[in-house]
C-alpha cells in the first residue's frame, strides 16, 4: 500500500478526537441526540482546524447502523466506506475547481433523487466562497429548500466572502486556531504511536511553527521524519526550518537590553552566515520579546507562553536589563518593522538598524549623561571661527568652571553687542542656519547687518521681493535661533530694503531706457548673467 500522510492517516474519526472544537462537537452532538438536525451548515474558519474532518464525522453520525447517533462506531460499513471516501451519498466538491453555474445546476438535478444506499445524502462542498455570483443565486433555493434526508455542509476559510443571502440560510459554526500546547500535545501522542523519538521542546517548536493548524503541524512531524529519521533532534529540526534557536533569541535580547551593540550586531552577523532568513528572524524576535514582556509583567506568566520550562527561565533571567516602557517602545519598533522588511532589498540592514536603535535608547537621559567625560575646547588660530556644534547633539555636562556660550562666543548683553562682531560672525550665523535647511541659508545671505538698536538688528535686503520673505514668521525665527545659538544674545531681527545706491551716469546710459519693475530683483535674486530680457516681437 502506498504510504499516506501523517495528517489523513491521524484524522480525527469520532467528534470525542477533534481537538480544540468543544463548542462545535457539543452542539452537533446535542442537535443528533435531541433530533434538530439543520439542513445546511457553514463550517467556517483558518486551515487545518478540522472543518472536513467534523463534516465526514457529522456523515458518518447521520449515517451509521446505530444512528442517527451523536457517537458513530466507526466500524460498521457506512462509517469505513464514508471515512476511506466511497459512499455514493456522502459527495464532497471542490468549489474551486467547480465554481460555475452548470456545476451547480447538476447537483440541483442530483439532489432530488433519494439517497442510494445510506440514510442521509451529505453534500460536503470544499472552499464555498469560490463559487461565482450566479451559481450563488442558481444555489439559493435549493438550500432554503432541499428535499428530505439531504443535508448540505460548506466550508470555507473565508466566510466574509459568502453572500448574506447564503448564510442566512445555513447554521454557522466558526473554527478557532488551536493553541500550540494542544498542537505540541498531540504531536507527542502520534511521535509515541509511531516509535519516533521527540523532545518536548522539539514538540513545542512543531506547534508554534504550524501556527494553529494540526495538519500543518502534522506536515512539518512527516518532514522532520524524512530529514532526521526516527531520532528528530532538535537542532536539526532548526536548520531544516530555517529558524534561530530559542538560546540564541534570548542572548540577543540580552545583549539589547544591556546595550551592547557590538555582542548584537556579532550575533546577527552570526546568524546571516548560517543563512537564516532575516524575515523569519524579524518574526521570532518580536515574538521572544512579547514573551520577554510578559514574563516582566506577570507573576504567572506560564499559561501564556508557549515555551518550555528552560526557556521560560533562560528568558526570565534576561528581565532584569529591561524596563517596561523600553520594552513596549522595543516591541512596537519590531512590529513596525514587519511591513518594511516585507519589501527591502536589504533586511538584515533593517534588522541591525533596528536592533541598533534599541541599544541607543536612553542615551540622552541624564544617569547616561553623567558617566560622559566633558570635552575640552582646544585651541583656535587667531581669526579662526568658532566650531559649528551639530544639530541635536546633546549638551555637555557641567563641569563646575566657567564655560563658553554656544559656538565659544562670550555672552553679551544687547547694549554691548556691537554690529561689528554680528558682521564679523554673520558667516558662523549662515552656517548654523544651513543646518535647519539650505533654503534659510541662501534667502538670508541675500541680507546683510546694517543697524542695531538695543536687542532688534536691522538686516537689509536690497530687493523688496526677497524682503518680503524674510518676514515671514518661520523666516525670522530661524535667523533669531540661529543668533541665539552663536552670539548668545536673544535678538530681533527686523528686515527692511537698502537705500539702492544711484550708479553714476555716462553719456552712453542717458540713452538707455529704465528698467522695467523686477528686473533689478530678479537680477539681485539669480543673477544678471541668468536674467534674458526677451523683446515682446521676440517671445
Amino acid at each position: 500500500m502506498a504510504y499516506q500522510a501523517l495528517y489523513r492517516t491521524w484524522r480525527p474519526q469520532t467528534f470525542e478526537h477533534v481537538l480544540g472544537q468543544d463548542h462545535i462537537c457539543r452542539t452537533l452532538q446535542n442537535a443528533i441526540s435531541n433530533r434538530r438536525l439543520a439542513h445546511a451548515y457553514v463550517f467556517s474558519g483558518p486551515r487545518g482546524t478540522g472543518k472536513t474532518s467534523t463534516a465526514k464525522i457529522l456523515a458518518k453520525a447521520l449515517n451509521c447502523e446505530h444512528g442517527p447517533t451523536p457517537r458513530p462506531c466507526d466500524e460498521c460499513s457506512f462509517c469505513v466506506r464514508i471515512r476511506e471516501g466511497y459512499c455514493l451519498d456522502v459527495l464532497e466538491m471542490d468549489a474551486a475547481s467547480n465554481r460555475g453555474i452548470d456545476e451547480i445546476r447538476s447537483l440541483r438535478d442530483q439532489v432530488r433523487l433519494t439517497p442510494t444506499e445510506a440514510r442521509y445524502k451529505v453534500y460536503i462542498i470544499d472552499e464555498v466562497h469560490m463559487l461565482t455570483a450566479e451559481a450563488f443565486n442558481a444555489f439559493l433555493k435549493t438550500l432554503e429548500e432541499p428535499p428530505p434526508k439531504v443535508v448540505f455542509i460548506l466550508a470555507t476559510t473565508e466566510p466574509e466572502r459568502l453572500p448574506a443571502t447564503i448564510l442566512s440560510r445555513c447554521q454557522r459554526f466558526d473554527f478557532q486556531r488551536l493553541p500550540a500546547e494542544i498542537v505540541a500535545q498531540r504531536l507527542q501522542e502520534v511521535a509515541a504511536e509511531e516509535g519516533l523519538a521527540l523532545e518536548p521542546r522539539t514538540a513545542m517548536l512543531l506547534a508554534r511553527s504550524a501556527e494553529g493548524s494540526m495538519r500543518d503541524g502534522l506536515g512539518l512531524l512527516d518532514q522532520c521524519i524524512s530529514f532526521c529519521g526516527r531520532t528528530i533532534d532538535h537542532d536539526e529540526v532548526l536548520d531544516l526550518l530555517g529558524l534561530p534557536p530559542g538560546e540564541v533569541l534570548t542572548a540577543l535580547l540580552g545583549a539589547v537590553g544591556r546595550k551592547d551593540v557590538g555582542a548584537a550586531l556579532n550575533m546577527l552577523a552570526q546568524l546571516r552566515a548560517q543563512g537564516k532568513d532575516p524575515r523569519l528572524l524579524q518574526q521570532h524576535l518580536t515574538y521572544w520579546l512579547r514573551n520577554l514582556l510578559l514574563i516582566k509583567v506577570c507573576h504567572q506568566p506560564e499559561p501564556l507562553l508557549a515555551l518550555s520550562p528552560n526557556e521560560i527561565n533562560d528568558l526570565a533571567a534576561q528581565a532584569d536589563s529591561w524596563t517596561k516602557p523600553r520594552l513596549t517602545t522595543a516591541l512596537a519598533k519590531l512590529a513596525k518593522q514587519e511591513s518594511v522588511l516585507r519589501f527591502s532589498a536589504q533586511p538584515w540592514l533593517v534588522i541591525e538598524t533596528v536592533l541598533a536603535s534599541l541599544c541607543f535608547t536612553e542615551m540622552e537621559q541624564p544617569a547616561v549623561l553623567a558617566k560622559l567625560s566633558p570635552v575640552k575646547a582646544e585651541p583656535r588660530a587667531a581669526g579662526e571661527p568658532p566650531p559649528v556644534k551639530p544639530v541635536g547633539q546633546p549638551p555637555l555636562p557641567h563641569s563646575g568652571r566657567s564655560e563658553p556660550t554656544a559656538k565659544g562666543v562670550q555672552p553679551e548683553t544687547g547694549d554691548e553687542l556691537s554690529l561689528d562682531r554680528i558682521k564679523s560672525s554673520w558667516n558662523q550665523v549662515l552656517a548654523t542656519l544651513k543646518s535647519q535647511g539650505p533654503a534659510l541659508e541662501a534667502l538670508w545671505r541675500y541680507g546683510q547687518p546694517k543697524a542695531i538698536q538695543g536687542k532688534i538688528l536691522q538686516v537689509a535686503f536690497e530687493a523688496e521681493g526677497i524682503k518680503k520673505t524674510a518676514e515671514r514668521a518661520d523666516k525670522v525665527a530661524a535667523l533669531e535661533r540661529s543668533l541665539k545659538e552663536v552670539m548668545g544674545v536673544q535678538l530681533q531681527v527686523r528686515p527692511q530694503v537698502a537705500a539702492a545706491a544711484v550708479p553714476p551716469v555716462g553719456k552712453d546710459d542717458r540713452l538707455l531706457p529704465a528698467e522695467a519693475p523686477g528686473i533689478r530683483e530678479a537680477k539681485t535674486l539669480f543673477g544678471p548673467e541668468k536674467v534674458v530680457i526677451l523683446e515682446e516681437s521676440e517671445e
